[in-house]
């Protein structure tokens, strides 16, 4: 009995281990699930709270760029109507001044045709008397002479009517002359208006574009256009101070090349004097001085020449507003463009545009191959302060003097 009671307690003990043992592994297993369903839902919530705080940085990025954006974009409407409205301003001035300088031609021309035609009526009614008379007036005086002493004396009164006859000739060859001069200045002049004209109506034109378009576009539009109007008075101001410094400069290289044709010319009459005191003419005209040539530029750097001499052999080609043909047709940007593209530089289309490539120097630092710049207009300086540029439609591609035009900026591509 004993002995059967021991073995049911072992058969009994067993189950119970198993059982225990059961119990404690679901109790671990249980002691263990918490955590692990914790710690999910934590990172989560963690992921949730990142994915929130990103979308907030997002959308604070978003509204500084869009804020930044907005800065740039008044700054830049404020940067090109100041821009635009100096141009206007520039042009109009010297819309104004070329107004006047054709006024003062006209009166010139026709006060020269006056001196012109009287001279003519003097002229004329002396080769009429002469030719009534038979051309034989100085042959008659020396008939009637008594002696010697007669003969000296009416020998030196017909060289005074031949001297005076002459002087009256080469004057009125003179007058002629200039009043050739002073036409061709005020066509020149009328041509320069033209197309100052021109470049005056399309800045105006780029100008009521730009304000219709940044209308819709700009809430505060009307105050960055009243700021911009007064840059562009404080840059004309600039402006001007700037060109009483060229205008100084233009004067002191007109005395110099007056100075220098009178030295020429002091050794050209030196020259035929000595050809005619040794009775013999010269037939060399080598040192026929003809002042500086435009067919060659002078000074700077040999790689800035070649630029200004590449565009000095387009002169005499026609002038095509909006063309860009260096033998068909260009206006003055494209000229430009065209003229340096050919030398490896790509360089923009207009004017405008034109003037910020290379870096600025003083107009009295200009040296062949740099870019003059005016309000709508634009040229390459080829020395002895003149420059190369299509003009207008009647002179096409031409030579002029730099200042003839308010100057806005040099720019020097080539260092």
């Amino acid at each position: 009995m004993k002995r059967k009671v021991q073995i049911m307690y072992h058969k009994n003990a067993g189950v119970f281990r198993r059982l225990f043992c059961g119990i404690m592994i679901s109790a671990m297993v249980c002691t263990q699930t918490v955590p692990v369903f914790a710690t999910s839902k934590a990172e989560k919530e963690k992921q949730e709270a990142q994915k929130k705080l990103n979308e907030a940085n997002k959308q604070a990025q978003d509204a500084a760029n869009k804020k930044n954006a907005a800065q740039n974009q008044v700054s830049k409407l404020t940067t090109d109507l100041t821009a635009l409205l100096s141009d206007i301003k520039v042009l109009e001035n010297d819309m104004a001044n070329k107004e006047k300088e054709i006024k003062q031609a006209e009166s010139d021309y026709q006060e020269a045709k006056k001196e012109e035609e009287k001279q003519y009526l003097a002229m004329k009614k002396r080769i009429q008397y002469m030719y009534e008379k038979g051309d034989t007036e100085y042959m008659d005086i020396f008939l009637q002479v008594k002696d010697m002493s007669d003969l000296l004396n009416k020998a030196e009164y017909v060289e005074g009517i031949y001297t005076y006859d002459r002087k009256m000739l080469v004057k009125f060859q003179e007058t002629k002359q200039q009043v050739a001069d002073y036409k061709d200045d005020l066509e020149e002049d009328k041509n320069e208006m033209e197309v100052m004209e021109l470049e005056y109506k399309d800045q105006k034109k780029q100008l009521e574009t730009l304000i219709a378009t940044k209308k819709k576009e700009v809430s505060n539009f009307d105050s960055q256009l009243a700021q911009a109007k007064k840059d562009a008075d404080l840059y004309a101001q600039t402006v001007a101070k700037k060109n009483e410094e060229i205008r100084k400069t233009k004067e002191e290289e007109a005395r110099k090349k007056a100075a220098e044709q009178a030295r020429k010319k002091a050794e050209e009459d030196a020259r035929k004097k000595a050809a005619s005191n040794t009775g013999s003419r010269s037939t060399n005209n080598n040192n026929k001085y003809s002042g500086p040539s435009a067919s060659k530029s002078t000074g700077g750097t040999a790689q800035g020449r070649s630029v200004a001499d590449y565009g000095l052999q387009f002169v005499g080609n026609p002038y095509v507003f909006g063309g860009t043909s260096l033998t068909n047709g260009t206006d003055c940007s494209g000229f430009v463009q065209g003229v340096y593209r050919h030398f490896g530089y790509s360089l923009p289309r207009s004017s405008s545009e034109q003037r910020s490539v290379g870096a600025e120097v003083p107009y009295s630092e200009a040296q062949p191959g740099d870019l003059i710049c005016y309000a709508g207009h634009i040229g390459i300086y080829i020395g002895n302060g003149q420059i190369v540029h299509a003009s207008s439609p009647a002179t096409g591609i031409k030579v002029g003097t730099a200042t003839y035009r308010t100057i806005l900026s040099v720019r020097r591509v080539i260092q």
